[in-house]
């Protein structure tokens, strides 16, 4: 089992999708700890979207999800996104061409 760790624009959009969820935040913050829990318990059961790059759905939300990728020791999510938003964003951000913009 991995550990998952969270870039700091990631724990940020959390907490804007929580937000953005409006009186279901706590349901929010509990299903990104389920799919968290998820990721750690296989992590490589999420197919490969972008090169490295894997997305791993919110139940109940499951328009949003966590983009991360694998490392040696570790998982790491560099974003939290609506499907709404284009995935380039997600997959910018992972190869550090862009700062990821505001909602």
């Amino acid at each position: 089992m991995k550990r998952v760790r969270f870039t700091k624009a990631a724990l940020r959009e959390v907490d804007l999708a929580a937000a953005f969820h409006e009186g279901l935040g706590v349901e929010s913050y509990e299903r990104v700890d389920d799919a968290v829990a998820n990721i750690r318990q296989n992590p490589e059961g999420y197919r490969k979207l972008h090169q490295d790059l894997r997305r791993c759905n919110l139940r109940q939300f499951t328009d949003w999800g966590l983009w991360f990728r694998l490392n040696r020791d570790h998982s790491m999510v560099v974003a939290c996104l609506s499907g709404r938003r284009s995935p380039a964003l997600a997959k910018d951000r992972a190869t550090g061409v862009i700062p990821f913009p505001e909602p």
